[in-house]
């Protein structure tokens, strides 16, 4: 796909602001969820007698990782200033880091389940959770071949970009939906439980989900808007 193309199904409006303010929000929501878990449910732990900080690991690793390290992956063909090799690269390996941490966080969810003799796969989120990091791995696999290696040929590259972007944007979308839907989640059995609707435990969850969301959107405002002139943008 040309840089004219793209530049006609772009907004016009240049990405950098919209990157800068997602880079603010990232690091914004990175800081209340580790305050959350840290400062409000005790921390976090790989193997613990009190297995609530087992399940923490959960809500950190998604949000800084799939969430976070996600959109950081898909705004960096916007924000950075570097040649599509270069940046073909990074956006590759933040998907690839944000796939890993997504992966363990449902782990933790898994095992923190399993030692409390919790049942698994019971509500929307989990559903959504399993489709989701699937998804978002057919995705990353998919590009790889495509895109990087062995690389597909020109038409083929040419053509894919765009439902790759989709693709990418749709999973993406549902990712944050389905974090927000999680934190309600729990803060909901937090609450069900004797937490204070109004407490500052449950204002932090709440800001940490509007927060994610709104990180989320300046993702694809990024997408969507118009790359720096000077650079040779993109996707194949």
């Amino acid at each position: 796909m040309s840089k004219e193309k793209k530049e006609k199904m772009a907004i016009g409006v240049k990405a950098i602001p919209f990157t800068i303010v997602g880079h603010v929000l990232g690091i914004a929501g990175a800081v209340l969820v580790l305050v959350w878990v840290t400062h409000f449910r005790g921390g976090l732990a790989w193997e613990a007698t009190n297995k609530s900080l087992i399940f923490n690991i959960h809500p950190v690793l998604m949000l800084i990782g799939l969430i976070i390290i996600g959109g950081e992956g898909i705004m960096s063909y916007k924000a950075l200033p570097f040649k599509k090799e270069v940046k073909k690269l990074i956006h590759l390996g933040l998907h690839g880091i944000a796939i890993i941490l997504g992966i363990v966080g449902i782990y933790a969810a898994f095992k923190y389940h399993n030692e409390s003799s919790i049942v698994n796969l019971y509500s929307l989120h989990s559903w959504l959770g399993i489709a989701i990091i699937s998804l978002y791995g057919i995705q990353w696999i998919y590009g790889f071949l495509v895109f990087f290696y062995p690389g597909g040929s020109t038409t083929i590259r040419s053509e894919s970009a765009p439902w790759h972007v989709l693709f990418g944007v749709f999973v993406y979308v549902l990712a944050v939906g389905n974090a927000a839907i999680g934190l309600l989640e729990k803060l909901t059995f937090l609450e069900s439980s004797g937490l204070a609707k109004y407490g500052p435990e449950a204002l932090l969850v709440n800001f940490t989900a509007v927060v994610a969301i709104l990180y989320g959107a300046f993702v694809i405002l990024s997408v969507v808007s118009q790359p720096p002139q000077e650079d040779d943008y993109s996707a194949i």
